[in-house]
Formats: structure tokens, sequence, C-alpha cells
């Protein structure tokens, strides 16, 4: 298995000819990880914030073959042709998580993706999973409005434990 770099992830970014407006999200996405992760390791909690900015920078890559919910996993196949799966792990998770038990890394990049807008800014959580919230209710398709309402509860679940390890992290400096 590679071990990836920031760098790296930026070259992957280029190769690919991601359209600037995703990268600029994600761009945004990767500096509120960096962020977050010097916060909590501020507090020791064990983190690889390489491997978590990286996952940031290319967790939407995906978009560059689909537009739809399926972006998170065409992007982990993407990243797994490069022979970086535990990134590609990362990447998959962070869309449509049906779990809560997953890799710190891998919920800062959830927490960090929907607190993230599409320039890159800061954003309420809420608005994200609001859609998120919305598709679980509305899709035609019953698997993926089932998918859409596991993963809506996940996230929700993530963006509040991490709103939690962040505040605790921050009271003990």
């Amino acid at each position: 298995m590679n071990k990836i770099t920031t760098d790296k992830a930026r070259e992957i970014i280029v190769e690919l000819e991601v359209d600037d407006s995703v990268r600029q999200h994600c761009e945004g996405v990767a500096h509120r990880v960096e962020t977050i992760c010097g916060i909590l390791k501020g507090a020791k909690h064990k983190i690889n914030v390489e491997q978590a900015v990286a996952a940031a920078l290319l967790h939407d890559i995906g978009r560059t073959r689909s537009h739809g919910l399926d972006h998170a996993k065409v992007g982990a196949e993407i990243i797994k042709e490069k022979g970086y799966n535990d990134l590609a792990e990362m990447v998959e998770a962070h869309a449509l998580p049906q779990t809560a038990e997953l890799p710190l890394e891998t919920r800062i990049l959830i927490y960090a993706d929907t607190t993230t807008g599409p320039d890159g800014e800061v954003i309420d959580p809420m608005k994200k999973l609001e859609f998120l919230h919305r598709l679980s209710l509305e899709w035609k398709n019953e698997a993926e409005r089932l998918l859409a309402k596991e993963a809506y509860e996940v996230k929700r679940r993530i963006v509040s434990e991490i709103d939690t390890l962040i505040k605790q992290a921050m009271s003990q400096t």
C-alpha cells in the first residue's frame, strides 16, 4: 500500500483536471481538516494528519466522472487504481456513511465536508444535512433513499461528536 502526501494528492487533482469549483471546495475541506486535526492533536488525539488532509483534497474527485450520489464510490475507485486503498475507504465513506464506527480521520473528513460550502467557506452543517434529509424522504430509488436516511443519521452523530471533541480540546488549552 502506498503512503500519500498532500503534494501527491494535489498532483492527482491536476492530472484528473478536477473542475475549479470542486477544487475550491476540496481545498476548503482540506483546510478545515488540517485545522481540526491540529486542535485535536493538541489534546493528545492520535491522528494521521497528512492522510486526513490528502483524503480531504481528493474526497470529491469522483465528480470528474459522476455528479450523482455515487461520486464517492467513483472517487474511491479512482484512488484504488492509484494504489491508495486506505484513502479510498475514507473517500467512499464521506458521502453516504452507513456507520459512525469509522476511524477518527474519516469522521473528521465527514465533519469538515459537512461544514464546508461549495466555495470552501465554513457553513452551518444543517445546510447539507437538510439536503440529505430531503433525499431520504423524497428520492425515487428506494435503496438510495434508505442509504440517504442512514447517512443523514450517521452524519448528524458525527457532526455532534466532532463538535464535542473540538470543544473539549479547546477547553484543555
